[in-house]
């Protein structure tokens, strides 16, 4: 309650500035950026209501009356052009927030005066007139503003997350704040993949963000408000409906993609200029993702580079050691799916954080100055030759690693049930297993090589086809493989009292377990709590008939709460359960 009425009494002081679309206290500005919604703007009507497209109906009406007739302007023409070599949703993705990183060197429309000058590109330029000129010739600003009260909504929960943690209050013992500014820049229509925003003007550095933080496969939304913003900027595919109304989950959402970009901020420089004796050897940790994932080296940006997961894992250990100091069980919770992500070293970097912070604090030097320390003590603590072994120590089992290990094996079984005596329960599960076999068409549909997506009925499964990675869909009475392996299972589906409930099992161990209300998020301990009515689950283990395999296993207490997770392909942990008040998720790993 203290926290919270500190919340409201700092909200109060982030006063409104003269344009509604933004908020502004001492040296921190949070605002829902025109240049940003320009392009967004412009970049609907070039591709229409694609994968990056906001569904925001009433607001994507009054763009189609105000902008629609200008579909053949220069602008759109030249942002067609411009990604047409983007054949994948993820270069697309790149080309995007590259736009939107260099269009935050200018002025808002329509004068888009250029403020900052270290970043030049002439092509980039030539797309700055057009979007110029697009701003007059429509009279952009005008629409704007007129939408100010659609922008005040998301910039409302933006500027209350900054009050649970102010950057210039939580930066100021780690780097010299003197003629330093913080920015947060927010687009609205278009989900543009957040970057770190850093810029120096007239001696004054700035630091902070542009884009937004839904990126699915990194932190995916459990509440209603993320839902409705997050989008599959990788394959397109849609999310599904598991959420819950947790407005304090939000904002520390919101929070952890801030701090995230800090991260950045405030390790990159140093990152460079150590980067060929000090980061570049330490590709390794990078390698042993990509063996064990190799899709995810292909689809996922942050790969792409040698190191690119090193300078990220910097970031994530920065927003775990920000927002650990509000809310450590959603810090906690983050991590476990960062570690799902690949980044096995991140607790090490985290507690060197907390070492050279202190040491910083102490001798008066910017935490940065430590950089070369922290990458030579890392390098120590997780050296190549037991890399691989810490890598299966933190790396929890998950629906990710399950789909990865797929394109190692070129095939998948779904397997539907039969045991239903509801003959049309039967069709409806089979159904099920084609909605998830064509999401996993599209799922797989940049990996090179061939992968065989097959959907089996659980009476026709063959002792080698046991040893396969398998997704099983539906609980023990319908689906006959399930009822043979349950108890292997940390979960399972019992009988009782005339109805069938969701059981633990108390022998499964060394489970972290987090738990999601619409009031809280605590961890608990994995105890024999039981599940009763409208609950589903999504789940996987290693195949205990071939264990460098996988299972995944959906279900829920009928049919239709089966069919919550037809899109099993952004799961970061080893077992989510969903009862539509309640979001609770497990971790663990097979040492």
């Amino acid at each position: 309650m203290k926290r919270e009425l500190t919340a409201i009494l700092l909200l109060l002081i982030f006063l409104p500035s003269a344009n509604a679309y933004q908020f502004e206290q001492n040296n921190v500005l949070i605002k829902i950026n025109p240049n940003e919604e320009l392009l967004s703007i412009t970049y609907y009507l070039a591709f229409g209501h694609d994968e990056f497209v906001i569904n925001r109906r009433e607001y994507v009406n009054d763009v189609e009356m105000w902008f629609g007739k200008y579909r053949d302007h220069e602008a759109v023409k030249m942002l067609k052009d411009y990604f047409k070599d983007a054949t994948t949703i993820p270069e697309r993705d790149y080309k995007l927030f590259v736009l939107d990183a260099y269009l935050l060197q200018f002025s808002e429309p329509p004068e888009m005066r250029r403020i900052y000058t270290n970043w030049q590109d002439l092509e980039l330029d030539k797309i700055v007139n057009v979007l110029r000129n697009f701003s007059r010739d429509t009279n952009f600003m005008e629409f704007f503003k007129a939408h100010e009260d659609c922008y005040s909504k998301d910039l409302q929960l933006y500027s209350s997350a900054i009050t649970f943690l102010p950057p210039d209050e939580f930066m100021k013992p780690y780097m010299n704040l003197t003629k330093v500014r913080f920015e947060f820049h927010f687009p609205y229509l278009v989900c543009i993949h957040g970057h770190s925003f850093r810029e120096e003007v007239n001696e004054t550095k700035i630091y902070g963000s542009g884009g937004i933080p839904p990126l699915v496969r990194r932190n995916p939304p459990k509440t209603y408000w993320g839902f409705l913003r997050a989008k599959d900027t990788i394959f397109g595919l849609p999310l599904n409906s598991v959420y819950l109304n947790n407005s304090e989950f939000d904002k520390l959402w919101v929070l952890e993609f801030i701090y995230h970009e800090l991260g950045h901020d405030i390790t990159t420089e140093k990152l460079d200029e150590y980067y060929g004796y000090k980061v570049k050897p330490l590709q390794y940790l990078e390698s042993i993702i990509e063996e064990d994932m190799p899709y995810l080296a292909i689809y996922d940006i942050h790969f792409w580079g040698d190191t690119g997961m090193i300078y990220e894992s910097f970031a994530d250990a920065w927003a775990y050691f920000a927002l650990s100091k509000i809310n450590k069980d959603y810090a906690e919770l983050s991590l476990q799916m960062e570690k799902a992500w690949g980044e096995f070293w991140i607790e090490e970097i985290i507690s060197l954080y907390e070492k050279y912070s202190k040491i910083a604090i102490e001798e008066n030097e910017p935490l940065d100055e430590y950089i070369l320390n922290i990458l030579t003590e890392l390098s120590e603590k997780v050296p190549n030759e037991k890399a691989k072994e810490i890598y299966e120590k933190e790396v929890p089992v998950t629906p990710l690693r399950a789909l990865e290990d797929v394109v190692r094996e070129g095939e998948v079984l779904i397997v539907y049930g039969t045991q239903n005596p509801d003959k049309n329960g039967v069709e409806y599960d089979k159904e099920t297993a084609k909605i998830i076999r064509n999401y996993l068409q599209t799922f797989y549909s940049q990996w090179p090589g061939e992968i065989k997506i097959e959907i089996k009925a659980d009476i026709n499964l063959t002792q080698e086809d046991l040893k396969k990675d398998i997704i099983l869909v539906r609980g023990p009475l319908s689906n006959k493989i399930v009822d043979q392996l349950d108890e292997e299972f940390p979960l399972r589906f019992v009988f009782s009292n005339g109805s069938w409930i969701l059981v633990k099992n108390a022998e499964f161990e060394n489970v972290r377990t987090f738990l999601i209300t619409n009031q809280s998020i605590k961890e608990t301990k994995f105890i024999q709590k039981s599940y009763y009515s409208s609950v589903s689950l999504i789940m996987s283990i290693r195949n205990p008939y071939r264990e460098d395999n996988y299972i995944v296993w959906i279900a829920g207490v009928d049919r239709y709460r089966t069919r919550k997770y037809k899109n099993p392909t952004y799961y970061l942990v080893s077992y989510q359960i969903y009862d539509g008040t309640n979001i609770e998720d497990g971790f663990y790993v097979y040492s």
